[in-house]
Formats: structure tokens, C-alpha cells, sequence
């Protein structure tokens, strides 16, 4: 087993020693950045999720959504869960207006100041107002997912909305400093390391450059904390790569900009072409400086030896890293002082035991040590880049030397998984972004978490509800991590809710054997503390999908269509169904006295409504239907669409009913969030005739049973008044 395999061990087991009566509890914290997905910023995407491995949930929260030619593999998965949200849109808006209402001075106050700080630089004053509107509200939509810290890259935009996030909530607040992002432009820099929990930097150089500009404010907040790489990945690449040419191959690998040295990386190329060495490089990355680059090469006449490949994905990034004999990383020091920190690719091609020739600035030497793992010059210079690179061309011991050296120092220092411990390690020790609140510390932390191996639990999202206590939870064992659903049962007494919840149990096994795959899969019934826990669809809620709209709406809602009916044909049952509609008629008009008493244009109508709940019973119970199994709480929030699959995590309220009482239920739903249109493809995919008499009785009974009971908003309540009195033509 690895090394860093055996401290991962150790640590569980210190985990559990700690922990004691149960796993660790982190709550969600948002990860801010201000473009994804991003093909140079792979980096981010390896922390992440392996702070999700480590249990701490994440919400990655863009500032602008791009749409490259290029998207790494491990970045699909979190398009489909991060939180786009526009520039301005009427939600936006409204949470402004709400704010400015609430709080005038304050709101002036953080916008004044963002004004005159970012003044004499227009472009960063354009981005930091137009961002402005969409932090405010990011400050109150993330308390309500129950984010209590967010985490930032860079020390630029992304920052600035953390800080104004934190400037209109309780949230807290931390971020990255990478180097770039200060080494010229530190607008409004001072207030960020104050406001701050604590500033990771990436390099000792990058807090020591932090500590000389402001010693007052960044005393005791600057942690040194590396990013890092997954070493296994460039090592096998190594291992499978095939040689396709006698050439020493020279790889480069980073954004085409001013503070790369590649002229004079290709200046040492055309020495070394010219000294009768054969050799071809290759230079992978973007850049608003490729036509330049392009000429330079064309200049040199190396066309046929120095190729421009662009972005490419991470999986053919470690390929070429495979083939690569030596890795050349031409960083200097820009005009206006902008430069590299630690470059990632440079962990990279170690971390593939390539011998490495990088530049003596910034925080380079942290990595890269001269005759030691790699050799470090200054690449202004393009005869000491030439002559370090023929070193290594006319040494193939010095190259192997000097490779299995830098595998190593990756392997022992740049880890992803050592240095993402470590950021979590400061996560935890900041206790607003990772304690729970006490009713869900006790309520999650108290479950038999031991019989699913569990170390760490992190909790996304909860919802409470009068009779449950709904959590979406990721759950790891040190090594691999699971999304899990814990459903908790609320009676008025222990004895009733382990009844809900020795209900649901017996459902879902037995719905298990004739459904298959078309029910959540059982992972864990807590009879003790009357809940459930079901493994988690891997794709998003209904009520998230109706949120964002677009076009995954409809063939959302026409895939839970075909569940529905695919329920209902394997639950079906040929039997009298004349007392249940009669049941459901009583307890209309029961709800229906409820909701009367607190309207008075429901009183008035109220002998009406009465009849017309008769009227339907008549009606429909005079036609012979089977009877189902009915689900009971088919809100959208409940049901998960998956790439394969779809899960409804709650059959508390399962029992025998009739066909159209789900599809009433599911329609109603739809009208209350504004996505009434979008029935037809519901019912495309149910594919079976709709009595409009039965739709009719069950959605009056079910908007009264809402309005009477509660739960609902002031503008779902004022639908429901509508719905209602519809029925009376």
C-alpha cells in the first residue's frame, strides 16, 4: 500500500478515536470562482473534489459560466450541480432591492467603498460593480442552503463577492492567494485579509510578500498551504507512454501571456536545432499572445519543430507528459511585475518523474531545488535555458537522477490528498464554516453511522418538514466517498415515528424486489432513531431543474411520468375503489371547514365547494378503477432525476390509492411553481388517459388539504384561492 494510503489509515482510525460516539459533521461550504469550467485551472477541480472525498461538502458557486471547446472529464459531473447564476436577473433584483430597503447604509456603504477602491483602474471597477448585485444575493440564498462559509481562488473577483457576501450575512469567509492574483493589482486586498477567517497562500514566499504590505491586518490569518496534484496519474501515464520518434521531446505546458518566457524558449530551441541537436517541443496552451508566438516560431523557421497544440483535456495533457523526455517552464517576471507562484504543471511533469528546468523566481524554488530535483535558470536568458536543456539531452543519467528525485518531492509535499488535509484541517478549526447547528449536529451525529464504515459526514442541504427531517448527506470511509438521503420521522411521540419510519422501510424492500432499480436503494434502516438512509440519485432535484428551467424541464418531468406509470402498473390491484374516493371526499370537506374558517371568500363559497366535492364523488366513484400504490408526497423536492435513473426519497405516505391522485398531485406542483405549461410532457410520459372528473376532485382535495394544513408561501396560497374556486366553473 502507498505511503499516503497508510496515513490515510492512520488518520481514520485517529478520526474515530476523536470522534468517539460517532463521525465527524461538516456542513457545506461554497467554493467561489470566478470562471467554470476552466481548462488551466484543473487544480481547483483536483481540491475539490477531494475535499468532497474527505467529507467536506461543496457548492461550487461560479461568478460567469463559459462554454469551451474543451471540458475536462472530471468537470461535466459539476456543471450539472454548481450554482450558475446570471449577472442580474428579476431574482437578483428583488434580493438587491430587499437589501438596500432593509439596510441603506450598509448597502451604500460596501458599494461605495468597492467604487473608490477600484476607481483607478476601470476595467476592475466594471467587473466589481457588475458583480456586485449577484454577491448580495448570494448572501441570502446561500444561508439558506445552509452554507455558513465560502472559500474563494484567487484574491481578485471572486474574493470580492466572499466579501461582500460576509458583509450582509453571517457567513464567513476565507481564500487562496495563488500569486498572480496580487502581485500587481491588490485592489481593495486590505479589506479582504481583514474580513477573512484565514488567507491560504501557496508558497512561504507568497506570505512572506503579504506580511511586507500589510503587517497590521494579515498577523496571525496567513497559513501556508500547497495545492497539489494526484501523483498516480502522471506516473502511469509514464509507465504506458510509447515512443513514436527517436526525437528528445521537449514539452511546455501553460497560458500563452506576458509573464511566459516562450520567445526565449524558442530561442534556445533554434541553439539547440543549431548545435545538431534533434529535437521537437511542444507548447500546450491558450493566450492572447499565440499570433505572436506563432511568429516568432515562423521567425526561427522551427514550424516543423516547435508545434502550438492549444488547450487540451487533462487526460491528454498526462499523455504528452508520458511521452516527454524533459519539461521546460520558461516563467519570467512581466513588465508590470505580474509572475508565475507555483506552477502546477511544473508538479505535474515530476510528479511523471520528468526532469524539469524551471525559472529562480517567486515561490518556484519551493518546488523545484537546483541539482537536486530539477534545475532552476533564469529564463529572460535564452543561452541558459539552452544550455540547462543540453544538459539534460547529453545526460541521461542526470535526467533520471533528477526525475525520480522530483517524484518524490510531489509525492511528499504536493499531494493533492496531503495538502487538501490540510485545508480541511482549517476548515475545521474555523468553527462557523464546519459546525453544525445543534438540532442538526444531534440529529445527524446520533445515527448508527458505524454499519456504512463512515468517518466523516458532510450535510449538503436539510429540510425540515412538520412530520420529517430530510438531509442530503456525503458520507466517507477514508477512502471513498457516497451521496446519501437520510429521511428522519417526526411523530409526536418516539413510538409513532419509528412506526412512519418501520413503514417507509417495509415499502421500499418490497417496492425493491418487484421494482428493481426504479426505487431508492436501501442503504441503512435506524429503527432506534426512525430513519432512513437510501443511496442518492446522482443527478439533480426536480425542484432544483424547475428553478434553472432551459430545456432539461421537460424531459425531467417525462421520465417521471414513465416512473409514475411504471409504479403504478406493478402495484396494481383489481379491487373496489369506491371507499377511497369516498375517504378522500370526507377529508375534503373536513379540510375544506379548516381553510374556511381563516377565508372569507371561502365561507362565502363554502356550501358550493361542498357540493361540488359531492358532485365529483358521484362522478368518479360510479366508474370501476384499480386501485395503486399510492405515493403520497410527490413534491419535487422529494424526486431526483439521475443520468439512469429516477428516485423519489420519501414513501412515508405510501398506501393503496388511485391512479389520478399522484398525477393531481404532481400537476398541482407544477401550477405552484410557475411551470404549468410544462404539464404536457408529465403527461407524455405517464402515456395513459387522464378522466378530467378524477383530476379534478384530486387536485381540489389536495389544494385544500394545502391550504388548510400550511407549508406554503403567501404566492402558493394565493394560487391555491385560485385553484379552488376554479373548480366551481
Amino acid at each position: 500500500m502507498p505511503e499516503i494510503l497508510n496515513e490515510q489509515v492512520k488518520t481514520t482510525g485517529a478520526a474515530r478515536a476523536v470522534t468517539g460516539s460517532g463521525p465527524r459533521l461538516r456542513t457545506a461550504i461554497a467554493v467561489l470562482v470566478t470562471h467554470f469550467p476552466r481548462i488551466d485551472e484543473t487544480f481547483i477541480l483536483r481540491e475539490i473534489n477531494e475535499l468532497e472525498r474527505k467529507g467536506q461538502p461543496v457548492v461550487v458557486v461560479p461568478l460567469v459560466r463559459l462554454f469551451p471547446r474543451v471540458v475536462h472529464e472530471e468537470a461535466k459531473p459539476w456543471m450539472q450541480r454548481a450554482l450558475f447564476t446570471p449577472l442580474l436577473d428579476t431574482a437578483i433584483f428583488g434580493s438587491n432591492l430587499r437589501t438596500l430597503l432593509r439596510d441603506p447604509l450598509r448597502y451604500l456603504r460596501i458599494f461605495f467603498t468597492i467604487l473608490v477602491r477600484t476607481l483607478w483602474r476601470p476595467s476592475t471597477l466594471l467587473r466589481s460593480v457588475a458583480v456586485f448585485p449577484k454577491a448580495v444575493h448570494l448572501a441570502r440564498v446561500l444561508p439558506a442552503m445552509g452554507v455558513r462559509h465560502v472559500h474563494a481562488h484567487f484574491a481578485t473577483h471572486a474574493t470580492t463577492v466572499a466579501w461582500v457576501i460576509s458583509s450582509f450575512s453571517d457567513i464567513t469567509y476565507s481564500f487562496t492567494v495563488h500569486g498572480p492574483d496580487v502581485f500587481v493589482h491588490r485592489l481593495l486586498l486590505r479589506e479582504k485579509i481583514a474580513g477573512a477567517k484565514f488567507v491560504r497562500c501557496i508558497s512561504i514566499f507568497n506570505k512572506a510578500f503579504l506580511t511586507g504590505l500589510y503587517p497590521d491586518v494579515s498577523r496571525g490569518k496567513l497559513e501556508v498551504v500547497r495545492t497539489g496534484v494526484n501523483p498516480e496519474v502522471y506516473e502511469e501515464a509514464s509507465r504506458l507512454a510509447r515512443r513514436k520518434t527517436d526525437r528528445v521531446q521537449i514539452l511546455s505546458l501553460a497560458a500563452l501571456s506576458q509573464h511566459r518566457g516562450f520567445p526565449m524558449l524558442i530561442d534556445a530551441c533554434a541553439r539547440l536545432i543549431k548545435a545538431g541537436h534533434d529535437i521537437e517541443c511542444r507548447i500546450v496552451g491558450e493566450g492572447r499572445l499565440r499570433r505572436v508566438t506563432e511568429q516568432w516560431i515562423a521567425r526561427h523557421g522551427l514550424s516543423d519543430r516547435v508545434r502550438l497544440l492549444g488547450s487540451l483535456p487533462q487526460h491528454e495533457v498526462a499523455r504528452l507528459m508520458g511521452e516527454a523526455d524533459i519539461f521546460v517552464f520558461p516563467s519570467i517576471i512581466a513588465v508590470d511585475g505580474q509572475m508565475d507562484g507555483i506552477p502546477v504543471s511544473l508538479m505535474e511533469a515530476m510528479a511523471a518523474g520528468k526532469p524539469v528546468v524551471g525559472s529562480a523566481i517567486s515561490g518556484i524554488p519551493e518546488l523545484v531545488r537546483h541539482e537536486i530535483n530539477g534545475l532552476l535558470v533564469d529564463a529572460a536568458y535564452p543561452q541558459r535555458m539552452e544550455t540547462a536543456i543540453r544538459r539534460l539531452i547529453e545526460d541521461p543519467a542526470l535526467r533520471a537522477r533528477l526525475g525520480d528525485a522530483g517524484r518524490q518531492t510531489v509525492r511528499q509535499q504536493f499531494d493533492v490528498r496531503r495538502t487538501t488535509a490540510a485545508l480541511v484541517a482549517l476548515l475545521d478549526r474555523t468553527a462557523e464554516a464546519n459546525q453544525a447547528s445543534p438540532t442538526t449536529s444531534e440529529r445527524i451525529r446520533q445515527l448508527n453511522w458505524r454499519r456504512l464504515d463512515a468517518v466523516a459526514v458532510g450535510v449538503r442541504r436539510v429540510h425540515e418538514r412538520p412530520d420529517s427531517y430530510v438531509a442530503e448527506v456525503t458520507i466517507t470511509d477514508g477512502i471513498a466517498k457516497q451521496e446519501v438521503i437520510v429521511r428522519q420521522h417526526c411523530g409526536d411521540t418516539i413510538e409513532e415515528s419509528q412506526a412512519r419510519a418501520r413503514h417507509e422501510f417495509e415499502v421500499l424492500t418490497a417496492l425493491r424486489d418487484s421494482m428493481q432499480d426504479s426505487v431508492p436503494h436501501l442503504l441503512m434502516f435506524d429503527e432506534p432513531h426512525a430513519a432512513i438512509v437510501v443511496k442518492r440519485a446522482d443527478g439533480k432535484s426536480l425542484a432544483g431543474i424547475l428553478r434553472e428551467g432551459h430545456g432539461r424541464v421537460a424531459p425531467a418531468l417525462r421520465r417521471v411520468g414513465a416512473w409514475l406509470r411504471t409504479l403504478q402498473e406493478q402495484t396494481r390491484v383489481d379491487d373496489d375503489w369506491r371507499n377511497i374516493v369516498t375517504g378522500v371526499v370526507f377529508l375534503g370537506l373536513q379540510d375544506l371547514d379548516l381553510a374556511a374558517a381563516a377565508d372569507r371568500s371561502l365561507q362565502r363559497r363554502r356550501t358550493a365547494l361542498g357540493d361540488r366535492l359531492r358532485e365529483l364523488e358521484t362522478s368518479v366513484a360510479s366508474n370501476y378503477r384499480p386501485i395503486v400504490g399510492h405515493h403520497g408526497n410527490f413534491i419535487p423536492e422529494n424526486i431526483f432525476i439521475g443520468s439512469r435513473r429516477v428516485d423519489i426519497v420519501d414513501f412515508s405516505g405510501y398506501r393503496e390509492g388511485l391512479p389520478l391522485e399522484d398525477v393531481a398531485e404532481i400537476l398541482l406542483q407544477l401550477e405552484l411553481r410557475g411551470a404549468g405549461r410544462e404539464s404536457r410532457a408529465f403527461l407524455e410520459g405517464y402515456g395513459s388517459t387522464v378522466a378530467p372528473e378524477g383530476l379534478q376532485l384530486f387536485t381540489l382535495t389536495r389544494a385544500l388539504r394545502l391550504l388548510a394544513h400550511g407549508g406554503v408561501g403567501r404566492r402558493e396560497r394565493r394560487k391555491l384561492h385560485e385553484i379552488i374556486l376554479r373548480s366551481l366553473g
